[in-house]
């Protein structure tokens, strides 16, 4: 019977927490402004923006302000729309604007949420700078030959000089990366089972997770936006791998299948995944 990489395992394993959590800086807060001009309104709104620090120093006390405040989160709501329309605003930026204003405990239950997440961003890497670094497993892609940091790589004489590319090109040439690179086999240990195969894509769930985190703790405009394409890469060869490697027994079938279920990437696979389903479905080695 097959078994697990442990080569495989030892670079695609979670790590576990190796560092204090606690929080080098408090987060200051907020200048209360005079916005709309009703203090009941820019009260809310202040202290709206005092929850989404997501500061753990200052979440109980902007929980208990809000039970100060008359207004109601509708109408603080509403008073907010009406300033932002008033002053130039189209209906989108309003919408856009005023998203969670008139449900607080929402925004408190995300604070907590994110609060956490940092902590375990900070347990596990020390820092937020420290989690935006390579881990081993990139290191190890980019030790490839076949590695490129070249955002052109593919491109005609032609296509460098205009530039640009369309759409359809840019896929034709992500295909011949992705056929090239191999999912970078020829650095990278080869997962033996499904399980090696879900670990890893949950790893580099993990890791976007963790460096979004980061990135919104670190002030990024955009967070973390997404992994290198050498990582998508790595991670299309093992979608593949999910319609070819048979299960080993039908109780790694079942939990195979309920992650896949669960993660949604069936959702931009060939079929909606229908050959990941059908390889889980069949008959498993024995």
């Amino acid at each position: 019977m097959r078994t697990d990489n442990n080569e495989h395992k030892a670079l695609f394993t979670i790590p576990t927490a190796a560092h204090s959590s606690a929080l080098a800086n408090i987060k200051p807060l907020p200048e209360q402004r005079r916005i709309t001009g009703h203090k009941q309104t820019d009260a809310y709104l202040w202290v709206l923006e005092v929850i989404r620090l997501n500061e753990p120093a200052h979440l109980d006390a902007a929980e208990a302000a809000l039970e100060k405040i008359k207004i109601s989160p509708k109408e603080a709501e509403e008073r907010y729309s009406r300033y932002l329309l008033a002053n130039g605003g189209d209906p989108f930026q309003v919408a856009f604007g005023t998203i969670g204003m008139d449900n607080p405990a929402r925004a408190i239950e995300n604070a907590r949420k994110n609060i956490k997440k940092a902590a375990d961003v900070r347990a596990t890497f020390g820092s937020y700078e420290a989690a935006m670094e390579d881990v081993e497993a990139e290191r190890v892609i980019r030790s490839s030959p076949k590695f490129t940091d070249d955002y052109q790589w593919g491109w005609t004489v032609d296509e460098k000089r205009d530039g640009s590319i369309d759409g359809s090109r840019m896929n034709e040439i992500d295909d011949q990366r992705r056929a090239y690179v191999d999912g970078y086999r020829d650095v990278l240990p080869e997962p033996h089972t499904l399980s090696d195969v879900v670990r890893e894509f949950v790893y580099w769930d993990w890791l976007y997770s963790v460096r979004h985190t980061s990135g919104q703790e670190l002030g990024y405009e955009f967070g973390y936006s997404e992994h290198h394409e050498s990582v998508y890469d790595r991670e299309r060869y093992l979608e593949k791998l999910l319609a070819t490697i048979k299960p080993v027994t039908r109780a790694e079938a079942v939990e195979v299948c309920s992650w896949f279920l669960a993660s949604g990437k069936e959702e931009y696979m060939e079929d909606k995944g229908a050959a990941v389903i059908l390889n889980l479905v069949g008959e498993c080695e024995q």
